[in-house]
């Protein structure tokens, strides 16, 4: 029998999605402290990472001044939400796969 997936979920808005940002305020429990970062890139914290299904896998912290992942790669949000079909209201899962590890799908 299979074990338990240590994780959360969270609703995404539509301003989340115009703007390309994966929030994690409701959940930062579930993040290592020290990946927290300011709003500037030269404030960045301790890097995780992060597998948004459908795209690939990045090396990202959260900027504490939203609440969000900061994945640099270039279009890499957006196209997840574009595979995704992300809109208002639609339900990420944050599943923790190790101590600095994360995976992220939709949830159906």
């Amino acid at each position: 029998m299979a074990g338990a997936v240590d994780g959360r979920a969270v609703a995404i808005t539509s301003g989340n999605v115009r703007n390309n940002h994966i929030p994690v305020g409701p959940i930062r429990d579930l993040f290592p402290t020290d990946s927290f970062g300011g709003g500037a890139k030269s404030a960045a914290g301790i890097s995780i990472t992060v597998e948004l299904h459908t795209v690939g896998v990045f090396e990202t912290d959260i900027a504490t001044d939203k609440w969000i992942l900061r994945i640099r790669a270039k279009g890499a949000i957006e196209t997840f939400y574009k595979n995704i079909h992300a809109k208002d209201g639609t339900r990420l899962f944050f599943e923790k796969t190790g101590p600095r590890d994360f995976r992220i799908s939709v949830v159906a």
